[in-house]
């Protein structure tokens, strides 16, 4: 039996920070850094397979279907956290599946991890069709119930995507859109994968982001979705508010008022005039997406 590292550990380890337990501290650090620094260069490459994820994932929201995240262990909890924080309101077909369930004991969430059969029996259970979308995140490829849960979905008809660091995995031949930022070996081999996570992290945000402002929920660079859940929020409702018509504290709130609270409306009220209940009508005709509802009501101004 050799007693040298195998290929595989070989193929981890980093060239550039063989001698970083020899650094001061800063030193050390600054290496670090320059390794995170690349994970940007690495999504960058990505962008045109990161336009497809969103413009797919956006067509499926646009008709009435749902576009499931779904990941084990550290990515399933990516999954959740992404899924939490793209809309105050469930007004939308964003959903995320864990493995075991994000309210379950990390025991039984590792237990489902390995588990291909449970991938693909917990997409049946949630129902999903050939008209849904599914994007797995599975940093390796190799996660059983990752991919189980791609496979079902292949075999349903379903648009499939995949956001990995591993190109050549097995799972990638199964996915229509296969996202793999090459982020290089780690700093240190052997703690955790921050430099794929990060690259996970950046490419969820462009997606939900993207998402948001395909959906109408953003205008101009303001997020126009905001609900008033708490003091807080009822605050950022106005400040959106006032930014976005350029309006005064005491209009903003009066609009907001007379729109039951709703921001879209109070913003749609004030820049084209319309009364609170045919701005709600111009936004339930345009899906919720206020820059069409402005230009609905300025058309009928312009055909009165």
């Amino acid at each position: 039996m050799s007693s040298k590292p195998n290929g595989s550990m070989e193929a981890r380890r980093n060239s550039r920070t063989g001698d970083i337990d020899r650094l001061a501290t800063l030193d050390m650090l600054t290496l670090i850094h320059q390794e995170s620094e690349e994970v940007t260069q690495a999504v960058t490459a990505c962008l045109p397979a990161i336009t497809r994820l969103v413009d797919n994932a956006s067509a499926t929201l646009n008709q009435g279907a749902r576009v499931v995240l779904a990941g084990a262990g550290a990515s399933g909890r990516a999954a959740v956290q992404t899924v939490e924080a793209f809309a105050p309101d469930s007004q939308h077909g964003l959903l995320a599946l864990m493995a075991g369930g994000a309210r379950a004991r990390k025991t039984e969430q590792d237990r489902a991890a390995s588990d291909y059969t449970c991938g693909g029996n917990d997409l049946k259970a949630l129902g999903l069709t050939a008209r849904d979308m599914l994007v797995v995140l599975s940093l390796s490829g190799k996660t059983p119930w990752a991919n189980g849960a791609l496979q079902q979905a292949r075999a349903l008809g379903a648009c499939v995507a995949l956001i990995t660091r591993a190109q050549a995995c097995e799972a990638a031949q199964y996915a229509d859109i296969v996202i793999a930022p090459d982020t290089g070996a780690e700093a240190v081999s052997g703690f955790g994968e921050p430099k794929a996570q990060l690259a996970q992290q950046q490419i969820l945000s462009m997606f939900s982001t993207g998402l948001a402002i395909r959906g109408g929920r953003v205008y101009g660079n303001l997020r126009v979705d905001v609900a008033p859940v708490n003091l807080h929020w009822a605050e950022r409702q106005i400040a959106v508010v006032m930014a976005a018509s350029n309006c005064t504290r005491e209009e903003a709130k009066r609009a907001l008022a007379q729109a039951n609270n709703e921001c879209r409306a109070a913003i749609l009220m004030l820049l084209t005039g319309v009364s609170a209940s045919r701005a709600q009508v111009l936004l339930a005709e345009n899906h919720r997406h206020l820059r069409l509802a402005i230009a609905g009501a300025e058309s009928e101004r312009v055909d009165a």
